[in-house]
């Protein structure tokens, strides 16, 4: 069987979902998993990722989810730059050792000119990723929970929200509308700062609320024991970020090492300037680990 490595075009949507259904996680419906090709807030993909084809057959994937978003800031200038989710790297058991999920992976992050970021990992392929030139884009987060009533101005209906952010925001809540996210819009010391959060039940019962992206992550900082006041329920529940997001983290603050490091690459734009929008988090409903 010859076997090799290619970008992943329309024809392949249909053998992608049924490879990664059947093979990867049967728990995520063939429906779900085509979203990883069909998302809409880029009208002209380059391609759908990286498969290993082999007579024929779609035998493994590496997902890449593309979007262009605005980075920098209006005092030193805000540009484009070409942001890529890595997603479901997966690979038949018959083709495993031979080296093509290396050179899947290898031929997935090649172009400098954009940044790749892996949000969520399994800890197996880690040594690979390193192999490849990723480098850990977080290791830590901060945790708050719950400590007393809340006093915090925040907008929460989202087209007030919409009609309230300048222009570039209000693409991000039109692309992220449709989206599991809940988005925020904190007011406090004459600043407006739009936030996304990811609302989730995890282990323990426990209900996190995951921040996702923050216009000004200084000014989130400063205010996130108001936030996890204002916005936690009484029940179980824990507001976190990731440590890039937090600067001079507070005494309310529980430093937390990840699972597993997310990983990155870039040679164009800071760690601070990846957030988890536009991902496969969103597309695939998935936990925040």
């Amino acid at each position: 069987m010859k076997a090799f490595v290619r970008a992943a075009n329309e024809a392949d949507i249909d053998g992608i979902c049924t490879l990664l259904h059947s093979k990867m996680n049967s728990k995520i419906p063939v429906e779900r998993w085509r979203k990883l090709m069909t998302y809409q807030w880029l009208d002209e993909k380059p391609d759908y990722g990286r498969i290993v084809e082999a007579d024929g057959q779609v035998l493994g994937f590496c997902g890449m989810v593309y979007s262009d978003r605005l980075v920098g800031s209006a005092e030193v200038g805000r540009r484009t730059e070409r942001m890529v989710s890595m997603s479901s790297w997966y690979l038949d058991r018959s083709l495993r050792g031979m080296g093509l999920g290396r050179d899947m992976l290898a031929s997935s992050i090649a172009d400098p000119m954009m940044t790749y970021a892996t949000l969520t990992n399994s800890p197996k392929p880690l040594a690979i990723q390193d192999s490849v030139g990723l480098k850990v884009l977080e290791d830590h987060r901060y945790l708050w929970q719950k400590k007393s009533s809340p006093s915090l101005d925040l907008v929460t209906d989202a087209l007030t929200i919409h009609d309230l952010v300048p222009t570039h925001e209000q693409v991000i809540l039109d692309d992220m509308s449709s989206q599991p996210l809940t988005p925020y819009l904190l007011r406090a010391d004459g600043y407006e700062n739009l936030l996304f959060f990811s609302i989730k039940r995890k282990a323990e019962h426990i209900t996190w609320y995951d921040l996702m992206y923050a216009s000004d992550f200084k000014h989130f900082s400063v205010h996130a024991q108001r936030l996890a006041d204002a916005l936690l329920p009484q029940s179980p529940s824990v507001l976190a970020a990731d440590g890039r997001f937090v600067t001079n983290p507070t005494s309310d603050a529980t430093h937390e090492s990840l699972p597993v490091p997310r990983y990155f690459r870039s040679e164009r734009v800071e760690p601070h300037e990846v957030d988890h929008l536009y991902s496969e988090l969103q597309l695939l409903d998935l936990k925040l680990d």
